[in-house]
Parts: C-alpha cells; structure tokens; sequence
C-alpha cells in the first residue's frame, strides 16, 4: 500500500535532492523567477514556502534555520 508516501523522490538520492532544491531556493530568492520542470517546481514549493514563513519572524534563530535550509 501507498499510504503515508507523499515525498516525490525526483529519481534522486536524498543528499542530491537536498542539495538540488537548496540550489533551486537560492536561485529563486536571487533571481525571482526561474525556469524548471513541474515535479521540480513541486517540490520546491514545499521546501521553500516553509523558509519563507520561517523569514518573517525577523530573529536570530529563525535566521540561522533559514540559512541552514540554504
């Protein structure tokens, strides 16, 4: 059964995805837009819509968490 398997792998082990996505995030925070796939894009929203909530709160912890993403 499928259940509890949310995550899209992108055909990737988990360091590479991590590192991608980390990448993707800070081409977007710099350029604004960027050009991908829609799996990619995905699961970039994912990863970066959690950052950008966590940025809000202007601290040092949240600033360190966010920098760790990136």
């Amino acid at each position: 059964m499928r259940h509890g398997k949310k995550i899209n792998h992108l055909s990737r082990t988990a360091s590479h995805r991590r590192a991608m996505l980390s990448n993707m995030a800070s081409s977007l925070i710099q350029h604004k837009r960027i050009t991908t796939t829609v799996a990619k894009a995905k699961a970039l929203r994912k990863f970066v819509e959690p950052l950008l909530t966590k940025a809000k709160d202007d601290s040092t912890n949240s600033r360190r968490v966010v920098f760790s993403y990136l």
